[in-house]
């Protein structure tokens, strides 16, 4: 039977052996970091001259994680991409691909070749094994990020990057590359399981080699980088168990989040001062200004990535913050715009998931001039309760935009009694989330913590929930459509292309939903006549059969699990599995 969360990897399993205890952290105020390193000024940003190149919010020719700066997980113009085969069906399957024994962040598509990150279980080079002890041959743990072409599938060439001698704390076993590359014309970039920003020639060792001339392997099938800039040894980073994310190019700009985090403890944070937002100049990887909040307020790792967009007329970069905040910055200078706190002012960060508070894990989506995420945690924690926004910055609003401000008060023991106000620099345009109260509810909140990053088409909002939930929303007005139970984990998000929506499940399941401008609205709880639980669950359960049967087109299951977002590029689906790449194509 598929349960949620029922095949978590191994890092998971040990993490909650590590976190035993319980320690709150209440994490309900300004957002503000602490004090910089000595050799830093006191601003928590350093910038030097920006490169040439001004940001744009055009496409820039730029692949990436959610196809644009936008990042929202939509495809406008590819038709006629299947709904509904089965995996190994030859006549839609065009190729599939071994990859490693994991892959998380998401195929990328760019010249007529693929980009995936994974790890080096399946080795495509003898030179990545080991005799074990007991004579075995077995494959050498390391991250890779594997070239493929785009019409065949034949594998071209592989970075591979040698695990971190500090081991699981920074650079857990067996997890791989679990970033989404950036590519842009012949440049690949994205963050190692090193903690490292890569900048790749897509043509490998084809042309020569060029930029960087110390590479450890240069073998006909090995990749040529160009620049690579090490976070941990030069910005003294401290990534919790790995490093992620997906690098944002706007105009010469690389804008990537470092994934500073806490220890293995999950009680110190290591690095409080190091940056957890940098950017780089794309052509050399020379540092252009850093960011060194959230600072102490850290609450666990920080895994999400930014986004760019020109909103009210002002230009900026959106960080989603491990403390809870999302922040916005000047893109050429790394100055501070506003900040917005998501999580209610009472709310508390406990350890192993328990507590009330959240950070980021989805990124933020722009589309029409507002800002859409949706809070989670790492999941090892499961879910719990959430909260998911709208949010439309004004030029004329700076600082703090949250929807409501923290008051403190001592209560009759002396201790602070925290509550809210309304903030009158809000931007807040609507919330989704929170407790559910209704009668014969089978849980006691509205939204679960996310992973996923929204897909908007249509002013339609789909969203999903770690625990197997997608939403349908409005997205001008927050209200409410219907949802579907998918039985088990999303690590991905919804991705809609040519009137559907896939999504995809940590139980190896492909959904396709049929997507509608005017959706129905089938609210399981609406107008629940029952008055005992057993027959309320019945009227329930015929809502939820309603849902299914106008919107779910198919279900497909495939050979693993699947912890990244399918995406469609010239008419052909690509579905990453934890140890395939499937491309398929509408039958002619």
């Amino acid at each position: 039977m598929k349960q949620v969360l029922r095949s978590s990897p191994p890092r998971f399993a040990a993490l909650v052996a590590l976190a035993a205890g319980a320690l709150a952290l209440t994490v309900g105020g300004t957002g503000e970091a602490c004090p910089p390193k000595p050799y830093q000024p006191v601003s928590t940003f350093v910038a030097v001259d920006p490169p040439a190149g001004q940001p744009t919010s055009s496409k820039n020719g730029v692949a990436m994680f959610g196809g644009t700066v936008a990042r929202n997980m939509v495809n406008l113009t590819d038709k006629n991409i299947p709904g509904k085969f089965e995996a190994e069906d030859k006549e839609v399957l065009l190729w599939k691909a071994d990859l490693g024994s994991k892959a998380y962040g998401g195929p990328t598509v760019a010249g007529g070749r693929i980009y995936v990150g994974t790890n080096n279980q399946r080795p495509r080079n003898d030179r990545d094994v080991h005799r074990a002890k007991d004579g075995a041959i077995e494959p050498v743990d390391k991250g890779v990020l594997m070239c493929f072409d785009e019409k065949t599938g034949k594998f071209l060439w592989q970075a591979v990057h040698d695990k971190l001698e500090s081991g699981r704390v920074n650079d857990w076993p067996e997890e791989g590359v679990c970033a989404t590359p950036t590519v842009e014309g012949d440049r690949v970039y994205y963050v190692s399981n090193r903690c490292t920003v890569m900048c790749l020639d897509a043509n490998g060792f084809t042309d020569g080699n060029q930029g960087f001339q110390g590479e450890k392997y240069k073998e006909k099938t090995d990749a040529d980088i160009v620049w690579q800039y090490d976070m941990m040894k030069e910005l003294n980073v401290f990534p919790h168990n790995m490093s992620a994310g997906c690098p944002l190019i706007v105009g010469d700009i690389l804008f990537v989040h470092t994934a500073n985090g806490v220890d293995d403890g999950h009680l110190n944070l290591p690095s409080p001062n190091a940056p957890s937002f940098i950017a780089l100049d794309k052509k050399t990887g020379k540092l252009l200004w850093k960011n060194s909040l959230p600072g102490k307020n850290i609450m666990h790792g920080q895994w999400s990535n930014p986004t760019y967009a020109e909103i009210d007329g002002v230009k900026q970069v959106i960080f989603p913050g491990g403390d809870g905040w999302i922040y916005s910055f000047v893109p050429e200078t790394g100055e501070l715009i506003w900040k917005f706190d998501g999580n209610p002012k009472d709310s508390v960060y406990e350890l192993g998931g328990t507590g009330t508070r959240s950070d980021y894990i989805g990124t933020p989506v722009i589309y029409d001039n507002k800002i859409y995420i949706g809070l989670g945690q790492d999941p090892e924690h499961s879910t719990g309760i959430s909260h998911f926004f709208c949010i439309a910055p004004k030029k004329d609003k700076k600082g703090d935009i949250s929807g409501v401000l923290e008051m403190r008060t001592k209560g009759a023991d002396g201790k602070d009694v925290i509550s809210e106000k309304p903030n009158p620099n809000s931007c807040v345009v609507w919330h989704f989330g929170g407790e559910e109260t209704r009668k014969f509810a089978p849980r006691d909140f509205k939204f679960g913590r996310t992973m996923s990053t929204a897909c908007i088409v249509d002013d339609i909002l789909y969203i999903s929930e770690l625990a197997g939930q997608i939403h349908c929303m409005n997205a001008k007005t927050g209200e409410h459509y219907w949802k579907y139970d998918t039985k088990a984990s999303i690590w991905g998000s919804a991705y809609y292309v040519d009137d559907k929506v896939y999504l995809a499940t940590d139980a190896g399941d492909l959904f396709v939903f049929k997507h509608e401008k005017k959706p129905a609205k089938i609210d399981e709880l609406e107008g629940i006549t029952a008055t005992e639980l057993k027959e309320a669950r019945k009227q329930i359960k015929a809502r939820q059969a309603q849902v299914t049967d106008k919107y779910l087109l198919a279900k497909i299951e495939l050979d693993a699990p699947i912890r990244s977002t399918p995406i469609v590029s010239s008419g052909v689906l690509y579905v990453m599995t934890e140890k395939t790449l499937y491309a398929y194509k509408a039958k002619k």
